[in-house]
């Protein structure tokens, strides 16, 4: 007999209802939104105490550190405007981006006794994910930045935004929508690569590691939370280390300070694409500073992809062989 099976094809789930797939995507938007909100309360006033002091060595220096990060007003002050704007944010970009990959992807079937021969469909389906959502940063990209500059600003200069909401109103009735799509190419580029990498990997490393669950051991926990730290590690790190390119050169182009002479360093994006390639600069300045992002924006994507797996939005359906006998017999 030879084994024919049909994962070749979109296939239904046997639970497949898009209602509930839409509800999980918004559940993990959410999910983002407040653990976002929560890390980035305290990442931020211990990354400016850092700026300025050195790292405590001993646990009496932690303490004394932690007393003083906890007497900074960024850390007792501005959560709801962070809440906010994390919560809409995860639930427009993140929720938009875990429906269309679990509408698309998630009738592509798993033979449990082979390897997954539809992971090129799947690149494909994360590819089309990305480019269809990699425009919804790019307005929470500018706001975010805009109200950061005015929160550092002397208050004779400052347009006095109170948070996210009110500066998205402000920029929008005094200067019009179109600053809100400023440097959009380098931040859908970010965000397609981010997207496309984060699916991707975590769909093919999962199925990798489906030989422990099915073969390699009969633990009953193994799978469900070993197995997910790995591809969701993996996952993120791909995700987050495929988009940073496009972070460094907008920032080359759009923050770097001009020369003695008045002139940019890079005229457009596809100057310095170019010229870190080898021109004047080597292809890994595009990674300078990685791990300090991976630090910062790392947790709450890890927190929201584990989220969104357990939840079954990364789910892989699995169908038996279908043995078809040969003609002979």
């Amino acid at each position: 007999a030879r084994i024919r099976t049909p994962i070749y094809r979109w296939t239904t789930p046997p639970d497949w209802s898009p209602a509930w797939n839409y509800q999980r995507s918004l559940y993990a938007g959410f999910t983002f939104g407040v653990t976002s909100a929560l890390y980035m309360q305290i990442y931020e006033p211990v990354r400016d105490m850092l700026m300025i002091y050195a790292a405590p060595d001993n646990f009496s220096q932690l303490k004394t550190f932690t007393r003083e990060v906890m007497k900074m007003e960024n850390f007792k002050s501005g959560f709801f405007s962070k809440f906010m704007f994390y919560s809409a944010y995860g639930l427009s970009f993140e929720g938009a981006r875990w429906y269309l990959w679990k509408s698309f992807a998630g009738g592509y079937p798993h033979d449990e006794h082979c390897v997954d021969i539809t992971w090129a469909k799947k690149l494909l389906t994360s590819f089309a994910v990305g480019g269809l959502t990699s425009w919804i940063p790019v307005p929470f990209h500018n706001v975010a930045i805009r109200f950061q500059q005015d929160q550092i600003l002397p208050k004779e200069f400052s347009r006095g935004y109170s948070n996210h909401l009110s500066c998205a109103y402000n920029i929008i009735a005094k200067d019009g929508p179109f600053p809100l799509m400023r440097s959009a190419g380098p931040i859908m580029g970010e965000a397609w690569a981010g997207t496309f990498a984060l699916f991707f990997w975590i769909d093919f490393i999962k199925d990798k590691l489906r030989v422990i669950k099915n073969y390699g051991t009969d633990h009953p926990g193994f799978y469900d939370s070993w197995c997910r730290i790995l591809y969701t590690s993996f996952a993120v790190y791909m995700s987050l280390g495929h988009a940073y390119p496009f972070r460094i050169m907008r920032l080359w182009v759009d923050e770097l300070p001009k020369n003695k002479r008045g002139e940019l360093y890079f005229k457009n994006y596809a100057e310095a694409f170019w010229k870190a390639l080898g021109d004047n600069f080597t292809f890994s300045q595009l990674f300078n500073g990685f791990h300090l992002h991976l630090i910062r924006a790392g947790p709450p994507l890890f927190a929201t992809v584990w989220f969104a797996d357990v939840i079954g939005l990364n789910e892989q359906v699995e169908f038996p062989a279908v043995y078809v006998p040969d003609e002979e017999e």
